[in-house]
């Protein structure tokens, strides 16, 4: 995909490719603070399945448009399906594709406004999270009876802290991008709102410099200590199964004989 070359515009989102190998996703529904309903739900998930396949795609980010990033479900289908008696599927991978998307590619979430609920569910599964820091984030699930276990709960407490999360999940109160940066959980703090996606696209622009096996096999060492809490167990399944895949592919030789010849490697798109 050539960079900004291609726009697809969906009932309450668009996809952009913003540079080579960086596919993107803008929530757009912005009278409605980005609530994502069902259908779109699921429209959102098959792009990162596209990712996850396309061997010329790298790294995804995710952003809204408007004051918001996402303010989560859309509690009016809900409301509708409550009174229909249909519940609502909180199944893998959740809202969007993300809260427990496992996946194979990084995902930034490029924060650039108000994150409720299941958005700020979206957020705590992705890979790296750009903020703007006028954004603010809320677990307000309680406050409608509700509890937020499309995935957050486990994973916040495990980049927060239990007394952290705590807080968030039974009081449901706001807290800004910068307190969430001292927190841990937002990497890259940014002044404007205006300036969150081109943020994150440098910050893809980075990751695509490197090898892509070695972000798919990188991320998945990362995220298997983090779900399991095993750091051997982690290191064991890496080295026995990943490793040797990484050796295997182009990539590998690729890299060392650049550095070893005084070039940039001349990376292939990743076979794993």
């Amino acid at each position: 995909m050539s960079s900004g070359s291609v726009q697809t515009d969906h009932k309450n989102f668009i996809v952009t490719f913003p540079r080579l190998k960086v596919i993107q996703v803008t929530l757009n529904r912005p009278n409605k603070l980005n609530c994502i309903d069902t259908a779109t739900s699921k429209e959102i998930a098959k792009v990162w399945e596209l990712l996850d396949h396309g061997e010329d795609l790298w790294v995804g980010i995710i952003t809204g448009s408007g004051r918001a990033f996402c303010t989560g479900a859309d509690l009016i289908e809900w409301n509708e399906m409550n009174r229909a008696g249909v519940v609502n599927d909180m199944s893998a991978p959740g809202l969007a594709g993300l809260p427990r998307r496992d996946g194979k590619k990084p995902i930034i979430a490029a924060v650039n406004g108000i994150t409720m609920g299941g958005g700020f569910e979206m957020v705590a599964n992705c890979d790296i999270v750009v903020a703007s820091s006028a954004a603010t984030f809320a677990l307000p699930e309680v406050k409608r009876g509700i509890v937020p276990v499309a995935g957050c709960l486990p994973r916040l407490t495990r980049t927060l802290g239990l007394q952290r999360c705590t807080d968030l999940a039974l009081t449901g109160r706001s807290v800004s991008a910068t307190t969430l940066y001292d927190w841990g959980l937002v990497t890259r703090l940014i002044d404007s709102s205006a300036d969150v996606v081109d943020a994150a696209v440098q910050v893809a622009e980075e990751m695509c410099r490197n090898s892509p096996d070695a972000l798919i096999v990188a991320r998945r060492g990362i995220r298997m200590s983090w779900e399991t809490g095993n750091a051997e167990e982690a290191v064991s399944s890496l080295a026995e199964h990943w490793y040797p895949r990484l050796v295997e592919g182009a990539n590998f030789a690729e890299g060392i004989k650049a550095f070893s010849e005084k070039r940039s490697p001349q990376w292939v798109n990743s076979k794993l």
